[in-house]
């Protein structure tokens, strides 16, 4: 039982560290209205098991520290982050098929954490990530543009994941 505990948290804290490198690592590109995350392709490990919403999760909070707007993104990239794969693991209780389950992951992540995300940013935008009025128009621009970018990285989460699936069948790595 002990042993079991111990890979799980060691398992956990090797997928949180491996975001956090893989975003702060490209950061330019990791934070902003315009991002590409690619560690958020990891996102589509929950599709296995629902052990990989704990790693994730953290691993946005932590690489959230070292964005431009500091705690609040840790804030509402967290919550985006952790309300959306949450969901996705409870409705994964009524999808069996693998390729579905990574479709709805997508879906979920864009109509919920997204939103949060544009909204953030959207809010923060002032100088010095100043809190200003909320504007549709920058909203709506915003959110498009991580939709394209999210899209594009949960895709590639897939293909990665269903990879590695092959090579180490990630539904069981918590497992001893």
């Amino acid at each position: 039982m002990r042993n079991n505990t111990i890979k799980v948290l060691t398992v956990q804290a090797l997928i949180a560290a491996i975001y956090v490198v893989l975003t702060v690592a490209i950061a330019p590109f990791s934070y902003g209205a315009i991002q590409f995350r690619i560690s958020e392709s990891l996102s589509q490990l929950v599709v296995f098991s629902k052990k990989y919403w704990f790693p994730i999760t953290l691993g946005v909070a932590i690489a959230n520290i070292f964005s431009p707007l500091g705690i609040v993104d840790v804030f509402f990239g967290t919550l985006g982050t952790g309300l959306a794969l949450a969901i996705s693991v409870f409705v994964f209780k009524y999808i069996k098929a693998r390729i579905v389950r990574h479709i709805v992951n997508i879906v979920l992540y864009l109509i919920i954490c997204m939103p949060i995300i544009a909204y953030e940013i959207t809010i923060f935008s002032g100088e010095n990530s100043a809190r200003v009025s909320f504007e549709f128009g920058t909203f709506a621009t915003i959110y498009s543009s991580l939709l394209l970018s999210q899209i594009i990285v949960m895709i590639l989460g897939i293909i990665i994941t269903e990879a590695l699936n092959k090579a180490i069948y990630l539904k069981k790595v918590f497992e001893i």
